[in-house]
């Protein structure tokens, strides 16, 4: 499994980035909020991913901190979660803010 990834930003679109690594080009899906926070350009980023496997499909999903993934994983194991609809999820709120009302019961 890919579980991190440090190299250059090729692209940075709506839903995901392109990250340059010895010459491969990784897709990182990613929330909106963390597509936003990425360097420029050319710069070099440092992501925590979480690569879901499907029988069509091998993707990566990217985030800044690991909290933010730690939140993501433990989403997508609740029965009709999705990794898009965690990323869904993630973008309502910073991921602390998400932990503290989930543990109160605060829809």
């Amino acid at each position: 499994m890919i579980s991190f990834l440090e190299g250059t930003v090729l692209f940075a679109g709506e839903k995901f980035a392109v990250i340059s690594i010895g010459g491969i080009g990784y897709k990182v899906f990613a929330g909106s909020d963390t597509l936003a926070r990425l360097p420029a350009k050319g710069a070099t980023v440092q992501l925590w991913t979480h690569q879901h496997v499907r029988e069509d499909a091998l993707d990566l999903y990217g985030f800044l901190h690991y909290q933010e993934l730690d939140l993501f994983e433990m989403l997508i194991a609740i029965s009709g979660i999705g990794p898009k609809g965690a990323l869904g999820i993630l973008g309502i709120a910073p991921a602390d803010t998400l932990k503290k009302a989930i543990a109160a019961g605060d829809t």
